[in-house]
Formats: structure tokens, sequence, C-alpha cells
């Protein structure tokens, strides 16, 4: 008996192994690619429209997911030096998602995907030059420093206290 449970339990696996490896996905590879691509040049196009003065942009991640057979979700980060009118810059760090939907096509073999939403998850800004604040002082130093460093902290003086009832 034990023999014969194991042989059908054998051949179930068999043929769900087969099913998994000969069906078709829903999004193909090309099409996540294509995704990724398009996505890719709406970030340079977007960046460079609403921030013209921008440079070394660079995409540290972009992926892509089914999350059905007509929906994508797609993954973003991607970080870019702002530079000031004043002339000083800052790095600014993105992240965020975008979810697509499959539309109907007027072509038969091509497919049609339409942003249905974007949403920025993290933005990080990160000042290249810090500005020094010292207590009492009228005025502000700036620095020039080769990377991020936090402002430095000065002794807090204490705050003159009321006593009740004067």
């Amino acid at each position: 008996m034990k023999k014969i449970v194991s042989l059908v339990i054998f051949i179930a696996a068999l043929v769900w192994t087969w099913n998994v490896i000969h069906t078709s996905q829903a999004v193909g590879f090309e099409t996540h690619s294509g995704i990724q691509v398009k996505l890719a040049e709406l970030i340079t196009q977007t960046l460079a429209a609403k921030k013209p003065h921008a440079k070394d942009l660079s995409i540290s991640r972009l992926w892509t997911e089914t999350l059905s057979d007509n929906k994508v979700r797609a993954v973003f980060a991607y970080k870019f030096t702002d530079v000031s009118e004043d002339g000083e810059s800052m790095e600014q760090v993105i992240e965020g998602e975008a979810v697509l939907y499959r539309d109907i096509s007027d072509q038969e073999n091509v497919d049609k995907w339409v942003l249905q939403s974007v949403k920025t998850t993290n933005d990080i800004v990160v000042f290249t030059e810090g500005s020094t604040i010292t207590p009492g002082a009228d005025e502000v130093t700036t620095e020039a420093t080769p990377e991020a460093t936090p402002a430095a902290t000065a002794t807090p003086t204490p705050a003159p206290t009321a006593t009740p009832g004067h």
C-alpha cells in the first residue's frame, strides 16, 4: 500500500512541476525590461524638466514585479546633485514606487502600460556644505566640507528662570 501511495504522490509532483515549468507568465521578461527602461527615461526627463540645475543622476534601484495579469509594481531609487542659484550643492536621494496597469492597445501584438500611481516613499537630502551656527552670534558662517558632516554643537546657555509670583 505504501508503494502505491508513494507512486501516486510522485506522479502528482511530477505533473505539477511539469505544469509550473511549461506555463507562460502573464507578464514576460521582455515586458518587465521594457517598463524599467521607460521608467528610467521618464525619471531622467522629469528631473531635467523640474530641476534644470541637477547633475550626476544615478538610478541605484529599479525593479518590477507582477501584481496580477494586468498590473505591475515598480520600485525605484535614484540620486542626483542639485546646485542652487547661490552655487550651493546638495545631494538628494529619492525612493518610491509606481503601479502600472495594462491598457487596451491600438496594435494587436503590443502591450500598452499606463502609470496608475507614483508615490515617493523616502526623500533624503545630504548637504555638501555645512553651516555653523553659534548661539548669540549675529552671523552665520558657512564652511565647505568634503563630505556631509553634522553641524557643530555648541554648549547651550541656560535660560533665565522666572520665579512664580514676581
